[in-house]
């Protein structure tokens, strides 16, 4: 692997170094953990940090600003009048911190088994260390570190394991969650200058419901023309982005965290979280989309296309 191919790469994931990295210190700040009161608390605890749940969470909202500029780039006409809206759906629809005690709460029916929580505690603090020198190496485009990066990945040694690690993660399926939320938000600019958008908003709520659940198993569904971020180029990104990450883990710690990925306890914890990701996000999606909906029979009241007048 070529410099300038790990460049490119480090090109591709810069939006999610950006927007989790900042989330992450929001989140920080935002709330404080419970003291850990079982070594099962401290296994989901440390998950959910290498993982990075809350920062995910908390960085979904603030993408309607660049889904907002790739609708507009895109040819819609009237992101500035339908970003308000959306935004004050999306306010009243995501609570990063709800959504993630719920996520923690799932992970804790999930038997810990023989996991080690003292060693994947250190692994997942090793680990988010990793994560914030990757970072720095990015933003420095320090050759030298990437030369060693590059070094490890391409080892026979280390090299396959990394990258099936990398693949084993719950990363690159949370990114495809991202990008789904990406992609509704983004239904939301071109619903608004639809002509049929008050027929759909004046559904019974019953309906209504069942049609934007429609809507997101849909966009679930397609595999072309997605619009602003491709599901399978989020998980890529992902993918990428945390292989730089574990290739900068001692040997020990990244044994721990294999260990982890690859045993039964671990694949369920990680499916969990997975499943759990989804259905919270979901929720957030139909009920954003609803607010939305809601809001447009005043609007358009209030503000009637040249038709309606």
């Amino acid at each position: 692997m070529k410099s300038t191919a790990m460049l490119s790469r480090w090109t591709e994931a810069r939006m999610v170094f950006g927007a989790i990295g900042n989330a992450a210190m929001v989140f920080a700040m935002a709330i404080s953990l419970p003291a850990l009161a079982s070594a099962s608390d401290d296994i989901d605890e440390a998950l959910l940090q290498i993982e990075q749940v809350g920062a995910r969470l908390s960085a979904l909202p603030s993408s309607l600003d660049r889904v907002a500029k790739a609708a507009a780039d895109w040819g819609s006409q009237d992101t500035a009048k339908s970003a308000p809206l959306l935004g004050q759906a999306i306010e009243a629809s995501f609570d990063p911190k709800t959504m993630q005690a719920r996520i923690r709460e799932d992970l804790s029916r999930v038997d810990d088994g023989a996991i080690d929580a003292g060693a994947f505690t250190k692994a997942a603090d090793a680990f988010e260390d990793a994560r914030e020198a990757t970072i720095e190496m990015y933003e420095s485009q320090d050759q030298t570190q990437v030369k060693e990066v590059e070094a490890r990945l391409a080892s026979t040694e280390d090299g396959p394991s990394i990258l099936q690690l990398a693949d084993q993660m719950a990363g690159p399926a949370l990114a495809v969650e991202t990008a789904l939320t990406a992609q509704v938000m983004y239904v939301g600019f071109e619903a608004f200058s639809e002509d049929q958008i008050m027929e759909l908003a004046s559904m019974p709520q019953e309906k209504l419901s069942s049609e934007l659940r429609g809507v997101v198993t849909t966009l679930r569904d397609r595999s072309t023309n997605e619009k602003p971020i491709p599901k399978d180029i989020a998980r890529s990104n992902e993918s990428a982005r945390l292989t730089f990450i574990l290739a900068r883990l001692s040997k020990d710690d990244l044994s721990v965290l294999t260990n982890f990925y690859r045993s039964a306890e671990g694949k369920a914890k990680r499916q969990v979280l997975v499943d759990s990701f989804r259905d919270v996000t979901d929720e957030a999606n139909i009920k954003m989309l609803q607010a939305f909906m809601a809001k447009l029979p005043n609007y358009f009241k209030a503000h009637p296309r040249p038709q309606q007048r």
